[in-house]
């Protein structure tokens, strides 16, 4: 079962923003080991190149991009497939947040989220889409429970992912003529270096709002990447899929 699992991606080319770390990285490690060759694209230039460096020395196929989703898209795209010349996969994981109310926001700090979580998207996926119909690609969105649910994240962060969700779908109607599909990944509370700062006992305050009883790991969000990227999804897109452990249900 391994080795079949390994040939979803045999070959295809596969873009991850926010590669360096947490979710974006374990997506990159998944389609990897499956047979992706990945370029990992980030701001933080040591993130990127350390789990290349890791991906490589596995023997696996990786390339690090440094660049600012916000003003690089072009450069993002055009050197991706200089590089490896074609691209399948265009996974949307660089965001930040503003970690502001409303009221303590500045208008720059909000156009800023919207740039990177949002705008960002739009410009890579209008670059990407000649390649993506050439060879049936797919796009990934990775939104956020904080899209749909006022007790998370900041009002810029909400309304970015709320945004992109809406983009997505509207946007796989529009290329679904040429093979090519769009979904999103709606993640719940996952266990990244996002939350560093955050109290020692943080998760363990809110495993009880979660039905499995655990914060969910990079990994959780990478295979549910894996599917919906594969062949395996043909018939999917279009699509939201939730990944919180059940808390969205209740």
């Amino acid at each position: 079962m391994e080795t079949e699992q390994r040939r979803r991606f045999q070959d295809k080319v596969a873009l991850i923003t926010g590669g360096g770390s947490g979710i974006g990285a374990s997506i990159a490690e998944q389609f990897a080991r499956e047979g992706a060759k990945v370029v990992l694209c980030g701001r933080r230039t040591h993130l990127i190149e350390n789990k290349v460096a890791q991906l490589q020395a596995q023997g696996l196929d990786a390339f690090a991009l440094a660049g600012d989703v916000a003003v690089d898209a072009p450069a993002i795209i055009r050197e991706t497939v200089a590089h490896y010349d074609r691209l399948d996969i265009l996974v949307n994981n660089a965001a930040i947040a503003a970690g502001a109310m409303v009221d303590e926001m500045s208008t720059e700090t909000w156009r800023h989220v919207l740039a990177v979580n949002l705008d960002a998207a739009f410009e890579l996926v209008r670059r990407a889409m000649p390649y993506l119909a050439a060879t049936k690609g797919n796009v990934l969105h990775i939104s956020s429970i904080g899209a749909v649910s006022g007790e998370f994240d900041d009002v810029a962060y909400a309304a970015s992912k709320a945004g992109l969700e809406g983009f997505s779908r509207r946007f796989s109607l529009e290329v679904a003529r040429y093979g090519v599909r769009s979904n999103v990944i709606r993640p719940g509370l996952i266990d990244t270096e996002a939350f560093a700062e955050m109290p020692a006992d943080f998760f363990e305050a809110q495993i009880p709002q979660i039905p499995l009883g655990r914060i969910g790991r990079p990994a959780d969000i990478a295979h549910a990447a894996a599917y919906l990227c594969s062949d395996e999804a043909g018939f999917v897109t279009g699509a939201i899929l939730t990944v919180d452990g059940g808390e969205s249900a209740k």
